[in-house]
């Protein structure tokens, strides 16, 4: 009743306030690099971390204001920077001076955060939902205590029951519209390193542990989406194998394989095939072809940003 919020929201956004613009471009600069401009992106203050590049921070800064705050426009801007599109590669000039690479001196590698990893793959199977608004997707824990998408059919003793809710293709919408509980983290999120909002998350983990590797393994997410992707690749080259395994790797890393990947990846499928003949028969090759989709899947080519 007094306005003394009101004013201080519109101090905080008037474009004069000193740290407004530069918090937020920050933000924007660690989510493309991996690491921000300044290190510690909740603390601007003494306690926090030092700006690596304190004159670039400023003319960010000064430029989204100048350029209307618009979002897109300083996405743009960075990702056309010669410092985004610099390549990733080491060398022992490099690792000499600056091993941490705080300098920028190359492009320093980070994984894809979880829900982008996840929408990842259901662009590359061909399954991705591009619904937009509505109501979140559910969230439930299944009869192995992991957390899935669908709906909570659990009795008042929270025992699992045998109904089942058809929820259509609302699974496969982007990782934005899945409910957020902080008592059912999604379990493809959470084991990826979604944020832990407890009270909240100023900057991401990224780790690199074993349970991420048994999940792109074993989930029944990543297996069914295997599937589906060599689905996709047999209705795009039917009955040419070279042809599926090349639009396969163009699809996950965004480039064509070389003639010796090509070879590599003809073999493994070739002694996949041979492997699942006695048990699946018939269907050996669509298999063989799905573990060859669920190794793209898996490769840290597809999980990390070079």
């Amino acid at each position: 009743s007094t306005g003394r919020r009101l004013t201080y929201a519109r101090h905080i956004t008037d474009g004069k306030h000193p740290l407004t613009a530069r918090v937020l471009v920050n933000r924007f600069w660690l989510h493309h690099f991996g690491r921000g401009i300044v290190a510690s992106p909740g603390d601007f203050g003494s306690l926090g971390d030092r700006p690596t590049h304190p004159e670039l921070l400023d003319w960010l800064a000064s430029d989204f204001v100048a350029g209307g705050w618009r979002l897109k426009r300083l996405h743009k801007l960075i990702l056309t920077s010669t410092a985004y599109r610099q390549s990733s590669h080491r060398t022992s000039q490099l690792e000499a001076v600056d091993p941490d690479n705080l300098l920028l001196g190359r492009m320093s590698i980070h994984r894809l955060e979880a829900e982008t990893l996840r929408d990842a793959v259901l662009a590359v199977s061909g399954k991705l939902n591009r619904k937009l608004l509505g109501p979140p997707v559910p969230v439930s824990p299944d009869e192995t205590g992991q957390v899935v998408i669908g709906v909570d059919t659990r009795d008042t003793a929270g025992r699992p029951t045998s109904k089942k809710v058809d929820l259509g293709e609302e699974p496969n919408r982007r990782s934005i519209y899945i409910q957020s509980r902080r008592t059912l983290p999604l379990g493809m999120l959470e084991t990826f390193d979604a944020p832990v909002m407890t009270p909240n998350c100023e900057c991401r983990a990224s780790s690199t542990v074993t349970p991420q590797s048994l999940l792109l393994m074993n989930s029944e997410f990543i297996v069914s989406q295997s599937n589906e992707f060599a689905k996709r690749l047999r209705t795009a080259a039917p009955d040419d194998l070279h042809a599926q395994l090349r639009e396969g790797a163009r699809l996950a890393f965004g480039q064509a394989p070389s003639e010796a990947e090509l070879q590599e990846a003809a073999e493994f499928v070739k002694a996949q095939t041979a492997a699942l003949a006695p048990v699946a028969k018939a269907a050996a090759a669509e298999q063989a072809l799905a573990c060859y989709c669920q190794a793209l899947l898996s490769a840290n080519q597809f999980l990390y940003v070079d």
